[in-house]
């Protein structure tokens, strides 16, 4: 199996770490490893990045149709039978393609493996609040899972910056559907387990990934992950739990009002109440004040994605 794996990576602008990215995969050190960076539109300073892996890495060019189609065109190009996917600011763990493919290995009949996310030790002190408020979302996002253990179970579903697929089901089954992104990886799992495979999470497959570094691109990325699954719920109804949450937040409202009706002081004792059971769970007034604000920007995201049914 170690002969016959293709890494890919899309990439596109000018991705800040790139050539760390692209570096600790090369050390993993596999036999026969085939590394494919798709260039999805990146910048002249980043494909000089590029040259610098030149014999070691294929770059096959996208003409910027989003990662999803970049994928894919990747996905078909490679002759080998697992293909391994992260992203252009994740840097993998030394054990990670070991441990993807100790999935398969324990359970033949998986179509998919995929591992955790943890941040890079130079991230940012934004960076970290993004990823301890993304950690505590996970309960309903299974974005970013928690380490319970270390035994390999089955899973609804993997992000794309950590997962690897057999070829050949991948390839059957469409791949990634070229014009979503984000949500791109949920929609692709999502078929898949309507049709019964199995996809499975090892904890032990790691990779280090950086997240939003200012309060513009975190309110950004959670648009852009709120449209996308406004989007999703238009083309297959609610599947997920964070599909209920743009009713939760309605129903939030619409008692917050009732009580306003009754009295502020109830409206009042109401908000104190919920802000500080939220604040509980965050153990992070920041965090706490990135799930407020996060909230809004997923929700108007949701809508604008429910509304339009562009996919």
């Amino acid at each position: 199996m170690q002969e016959n794996i293709a890494v890919i990576v899309p990439a596109k602008a000018m991705p800040q770490k790139l050539k760390e990215c692209i570096g600790s995969i090369l050390n993993l050190g596999y036999p026969g490893l085939e590394v494919i960076v798709v260039d999805d539109g990146l910048q002249k300073e980043a494909l000089g990045v590029l040259d610098n892996f030149k014999g070691r890495v294929k770059v096959l060019k996208s003409d910027s149709y989003g990662p999803s189609a970049a994928r894919n065109l990747a996905a078909k190009y490679t002759a080998k039978d697992y293909i391994a996917f992260t992203d252009s600011d994740c840097i993998v763990d030394r054990g990670w393609l070991e441990e993807l493919t100790r999935g398969f290995r324990e359970y033949p009949q998986a179509a998919a493996c995929g591992g955790i996310q943890k941040l890079p030790e130079d991230s940012t002190g934004f960076e970290k609040k993004v990823f301890l408020f993304m950690r505590k979302a996970g309960l309903i996002t299974d974005y970013i899972r928690k380490e319970k253990h270390s035994r390999i179970y089955e899973v609804n579903h993997n992000p794309s910056c950590n997962a690897m697929y057999r070829r050949e089901v991948y390839l059957k089954e469409g791949g990634f559907l070229e014009g979503l992104w984000p949500g791109e990886d949920v929609e692709f799992d999502y078929r898949l387990k309507k049709k019964g495979y199995k996809l499975f999470f090892n904890p032990d497959a790691v990779v280090y990934h950086y997240k939003p570094k200012t309060w513009n691109s975190f309110l950004r990325m959670m648009y852009r992950y709120g449209f996308a699954q406004g989007a999703l719920v238009t083309r297959y109804g609610m599947f997920r739990r964070i599909h209920y949450f743009p009713i939760l937040s309605l129903m939030f409202l619409f008692l917050f009002l009732l009580l306003m009706f009754v009295g502020k002081a109830f409206a009042l004792w109401f908000i104190f109440g919920v802000l500080f059971l939220s604040w509980f769970y965050f153990l992070n007034y920041f965090s706490f004040i990135l799930f407020v604000s996060g909230s809004l920007s997923w929700n108007l995201g949701f809508m604008a994605g429910f509304i339009k049914r562009n996919i």
